[in-house]
């Protein structure tokens, strides 16, 4: 049995990751938060925190912000951000600043509760395998996917915005062009990239096969 601490201020996500590890025979929840600065007023050190799961995007200090915090109250804790954001840079920064894990949230809670056992009981280290690909990639560029050289700046804009969530019509606005003239970047990128549907194309860049 170890313990972990989770800051994590979507109240459904809180709410489903602690009555989760509830249930658990092997991990304890001592400490759920929705912020850092509260993390730092209702930590003590009796409940010997053994795992700290961060989300990034908070209010007040970010979780970005908070490493550090974390770190000073915990010096022998793991660190694992748990987010949505998949990108270089903020995944660099996070590791930089002294996280040992970075899992993006599409993951099942049994698969998340298999990944910080394994990191304790095995000294591991917790990636999510598009992420671990995305560190692989920036150290290895000349193998990375070639087909992203081939995107204008105009249909990077594009992938973007749908990554980002933005609508059709959204993305007409933003680019301030029609909406035939969204339809007929996608249908180039989807050519250029080989694939056949949006979801295809968001799953290529969650993977990490395609930097932006």
């Amino acid at each position: 049995m170890f313990n972990i601490a989770i800051i994590e201020d979507d109240p459904m996500l809180r709410e489903e990751l602690t009555d989760f590890f509830k249930k658990s025979k092997q991990i304890y929840c001592a400490l759920v938060v929705d912020t850092i600065e509260k993390f730092q007023h209702f930590y003590r050190p009796f409940m010997q925190i053994d795992i700290v799961l961060l989300d990034i995007n908070l209010p007040g200090l970010s979780g970005l912000e908070g490493i550090g915090v974390v770190r000073n109250l915990l010096p022998d804790a793991e660190i694992i951000m748990h987010t949505v954001v998949n990108d270089h840079d903020t995944i660099f920064k996070c590791i930089c600043a002294g996280a040992t894990g970075y899992l993006l949230k599409n993951g099942d809670l049994p698969e998340l509760e298999s990944t910080l056992l394994s990191i304790k009981e095995n000294d591991g280290c917790a990636l999510t395998p598009s992420v671990a690909r995305r560190i692989i990639s920036y150290f290895q560029p000349k193998s990375r996917q070639k087909n992203d050289l081939l995107l204008s700046e105009q249909e990077l804009k594009v992938i973007r915005f749908l990554v980002d969530g933005l609508s059709y019509q959204e993305v007409s606005d933003a680019l301030n062009i029609s909406i035939n003239g969204v339809r007929y970047h996608i249908k180039n990128i989807y050519k250029k990239l080989h694939v056949k549907s949006k979801s295809a194309l968001l799953r290529r860049y969650w993977e990490g096969g395609l930097d932006l």
